[in-house]
């Protein structure tokens, strides 16, 4: 288990990073959407407590590639794969 700080507004069961769970959140400063003449909008800050996620041999053991697929590629990144930007406290 550690902690992570972050302004993204995520939910318990999410994943961060690709290798952490999400088990529990704590917000620490609520968003405000500002004021037009005095104060600009501020994302909020949260706190979440997290667990590693282990990785399963046997999925990756029975995910191999068909033979009969071809490979569809791009050069475009799908918005899942832009990594998460957190801060970590220990």
């Amino acid at each position: 288990m550690k902690t992570i700080h972050s302004r993204s507004n995520k939910d318990i069961g999410d994943v961060i990073e690709g290798e952490w769970e999400i088990t529990a959140k704590k917000v620490i400063a609520e968003p405000s959407s500002g004021d037009r003449n005095r104060q600009a909008p501020r994302f909020g800050i949260y706190e979440y407590e997290v667990k590693p996620i282990v990785p399963r041999a046997a999925e990756k053991l029975g995910r191999a590639k068909q033979p009969n697929e071809s490979s569809v590629g791009g050069t475009r990144r799908e918005a899942s794969s832009v990594p998460l930007t957190v801060r970590r406290t220990s």
